[in-house]
Formats: C-alpha cells, sequence, structure tokens
C-alpha cells in the first residue's frame, strides 16, 4: 500500500519509539533491526535502513527522490521495564510485524505500557523480592543460620528498592548503595560469630543486578559481527560488577576490616533437593516483583526448570562452563518452543529470569571482588567468566538454529496441529521477506 507524507512521519516515529522501548527491554540489537525492517515492509516502506546501538539508532528513508535520516536516543525512560512492560513490547512488535496494528495504535500502546502499574502493588513488589532471595540461596544450599541471614539481607534489600523506585534517578547508583549495606551488615553479623562464607550470603539479595543476561547478549552480538553494540554492552556489564564489588568492600572496609575469605564448605548444608525447591520460589518471587502476567508463570517456571535440569545433569559428566552450555541450549529451545508453538509470552520473558540461574554476574562479581582483594589468579578468573558468557552465548544461539531446523512452524508440519489456511497464508507473506542473519524468531 502507498503511504503519504505525513503517514510516513508517524510511522518513522512509531519506528523510534519502538525501537527505544526494546533497547529498554533488553533486546539484541539485530531483532530491533529485524522488527523495525519487517514492520517498514509490512506498512508499504521499502527503503528504510534501521542501523540500532545500545544508545541511538538511525532510520535511513531513500527512495530515490528524498533522503532523510531520523535519528533517536537510546531508551528514552530511565530504569529497566517489567516483565510485563516487556512482554507488551515485544507483542506490539508481534501484532505490527504481522500487519494488525497501525502505528497510530502502537504509538498509543506504548504510551500506555510506559505507564503501566505494578501489578502486585508494594507488598508485591517486597514479597516477591523477598521470595526470589530466598530460590536463590536454596540453590546455593547454605545452612539453616546462613537462610535466615540471607532472607533478613533480602528483606533489607528489598525495603531499600522499595523506598526509591520512583525514583529512576537512583538505578545509577543503587547497585552500589545496595552491596555497601549488605556487606555492611554482613561484616557487622562476623563479629556476632557467623560463620559463613561472604558470597554465599551476598549473592542471593543482590542477583537482580547481576548483568548476566546483559553480558550474554553482549557476546551474541559480538559473535554476530555487531562489534559497538556488543562492546557497549560488554563494558557495561563489567562496569556493574565493578560497581557491585566496590559497593561490597566498601561495606567490608568501613565495618569489618578487609573481606573476609571464608571459603570452606560449612557443615550442615541444607538437603540436595532443595535447591528444585529454589527454582520454583524463584520463578514465583520474580513473578512478583517483575510484575509478570499471570499466564506467565507456568512458562517462566518451565523454561528455569529446562535450564536447570540441563547445567545439572551435564555437571554429572562435565566441568566448569560446558554445563551452562547445555542449559542454555535446553532453555533456549523450551521458550522459542513455548512463544512459537504454544502461543505463549515471548521468549525474552522466559529468557530473563533462566539467565540468572546460568550466573554468569554471580561468577563475574565473585571474580571481580577477588581481584580486588587479592589481586591473585586475575586472569584465571577472566578467562574463566569469558569462557561461562560464551558458553551461555554459544548455547542460545545452538538451540536456535535446533529450534529453526526442528521445530518451527514453517519447517516441522510432524509437531503440534496441522497448519490451517491462515498458517499457509503466514507461510506465504513471510517467504516474501528476505532472511536475517540472526536465528529466525519470526511469526
Amino acid at each position: 500500500m502507498s503511504t503519504t507524507a505525513i503517514d510516513r512521519k508517524t510511522l518513522l516515529r512509531f519506528l523510534a519509539r519502538l525501537g527505544q522501548a526494546e533497547l529498554a527491554a533488553g533486546n539484541a540489537v539485530a531483532l530491533i533491526e529485524r522488527d523495525l525492517g519487517q514492520i517498514a515492509k509490512r506498512n508499504g516502506v521499502y527503503d528504510l535502513t534501521a542501523s540500532v546501538l545500545p544508545t541511538v539508532m538511525f532510520l535511513q528513508l531513500d527512495d530515490g527522490e528524498e533522503h532523510s535520516v531520523k535519528l533517536a536516543l537510546g531508551p528514552y525512560r530511565a530504569g529497566g521495564l517489567r516483565f510485563d512492560q516487556i512482554e507488551g513490547v515485544l507483542m506490539v512488535a508481534r501484532e505490527a510485524r504481522a500487519g494488525t496494528l497501525s502505528p497510530n495504535d502502537g504509538i498509543r500502546r506504548l504510551d500506555a505500557i510506559w505507564k503501566m502499574k505494578h501489578r502486585y502493588r508494594d507488598i508485591g513488589f517486597v514479597c516477591g523480592y523477598l521470595i526470589t532471595t530466598i530460590g536463590v540461596a536454596l540453590m546455593i544450599r547454605p545452612t539453616w543460620t546462613g537462610l535466615g541471614a540471607v532472607a533478613v539481607l533480602g528483606l533489607i534489600c528489598a525495603l531499600l528498592l522499595v523506598t526509591v523506585r520512583r525514583q529512576p534517578a537512583w538505578s545509577a547508583v543503587m547497585p552500589v548503595v545496595a552491596a555497601f549495606m549488605l556487606s555492611a551488615a554482613v561484616a557487622m553479623s562476623y563479629r556476632f560469630g557467623l560463620r559463613e562464607p561472604a558470597m554465599d550470603l551476598l549473592i542471593p539479595p543482590l542477583i537482580v543486578f547481576l548483568p548476566g543476561s546483559m553480558l550474554t547478549v553482549a557476546i551474541v552480538e559480538l559473535a554476530f559481527a555487531n562489534v559497538v553494540s556488543g562492546a557497549t554492552r560488554l563494558v557495561a556489564g563489567f562496569a556493574q560488577l565493578i560497581l557491585l564489588a566496590f559497593g561490597i568492600l566498601g561495606g567490608f572496609r568501613v565495618f569489618g576490616g578487609a573481606l573476609p575469605e571464608v571459603h570452606y564448605d560449612p557443615p550442615g548444608r541444607l538437603a540436595l533437593w532443595l535447591p528444585w525447591l529454589g527454582v520454583l520460589l524463584f520463578a514465583i518471587g520474580l513473578h512478583l516483583y517483575k510484575s509478570s502476567r499471570p499466564r506467565s508463570l507456568i512458562w517462566m517456571t518451565c523454561t528455569m526448570v529446562m535450564a536447570y535440569l540441563g547445567q545439572t545433569v551435564s555437571d554429572v559428566f562435565l566441568d566448569g562452563a560446558s554445563t551452562a552450555f547445555f542449559g542454555a541450549a535446553l532453555m533456549t529451545v523450551t521458550a522459542l518452543t513455548i512463544e512459537y508453538r504454544f502461543n505463549g509470552p515471548p521468549a525474552l520473558v522466559t529468557f530473563l529470569p533462566a539467565f540468572w540461574l546460568l550466573a554468569p554476574g554471580a561468577f563475574g562479581l565473585e571474580s571481580v571482588t577477588s581481584i580486588a582483594t587479592t589481586g591473585g589468579g586475575t586472569a584465571n578468573n577472566i578467562l574463566q567468566l569469558l569462557f561461562t558468557l560464551t558458553a551461555i552465548a554459544t548455547g542460545c544461539l545452538i538451540g536456535a538454529f535446533l529450534y529453526s531446523g526442528l521445530f518451527h512452524i514453517r519447517r516441522a508440519q510432524w509437531f503440534g496441529r496441522e497448519f490451517t489456511p491462515e498458517d499457509k497464508a503466514e507461510q506465504r507473506r513471510a517467504a516474501a521477506v528476505p532472511p536475517y542473519k540472526f536465528p529466525e524468531q519470526e511469526d
């Protein structure tokens, strides 16, 4: 269909707003460029070139008679999006790609998404954060005393976050402030006889600050030659780890001297089956804390269980970063199958919680803190962290290609329901769009 000049202006404004929203959701730039290009074609604009970076995007139109470039900054709202907002943004992209959502309606939908209230209010925010912290602690298997200490630290962090969550300007300093306050509390508790590994106590309440998904997406983008965006995310992820390590070290230096080196295996650790309960609590806690939609809880839980299962089973036969590879591959196939074969939430919504289970950020925080305190093993720590990130990124890519070859609706007629005429029409429409170099995740 043809578009007038004003229609083009509206379309460009919608594409810019959608790109900004997807950047805030943490989507990879290659997938954002794919979305913007396909939406433009669906609206009759075939001469659009989208270049997306984590902090800025360029939309170029050149129809032979007119050449224009629209510059849009990165995420135009401070602070991250909740899971319900991420799902809303990706559903807008999905409907716009299918041609069932006009640019004007898309702009109104995006404005409404930014204004959405937390589904479970402040009480759900605090309780969800506390349950999330306890779930992570169960996966680490501390003693009962350590579990109680982690719960107290999680409650302190939750109350701190709920106090400032309506002030996005605090988001930049919250990792340092939270890490400082919690490490100070741990340092003071050591004076009263607490004997638990310091990082086992601090990682669970700080888990939501860990940039595991950001670092993994950075490696994926570097693998697909998105050098600028990949390097930017990689530097931002490491900066987040350094901020957390700085806060932890500051708390111990002010209130307890140096960070204690407690590496022994304390007696009385929790039972071996409790980590599986931790996975369930982790899913429920994130559902409340991140305000995901009710239908998303079961799918988030499935993806997290598969990620943890892949990592746990492979740990019996392998060691090191290889276990993260199998967990990432299994969770990717699961998340894509849920989205495209069972009409579940967008894969990114179920990916993000599973990334925390694979814990590249947790290991990175321990590595950076160890480097800052002792300086020993610096090269080994950094290389091991990079190998872990590469294993997770490679697992995600292999999982996406496995899904595309075995289960995708356009490839696997033996899986699920029979094709309807609407499915075949969608195949014909999709075949007219040149394939993108990133793994297929199209409707």
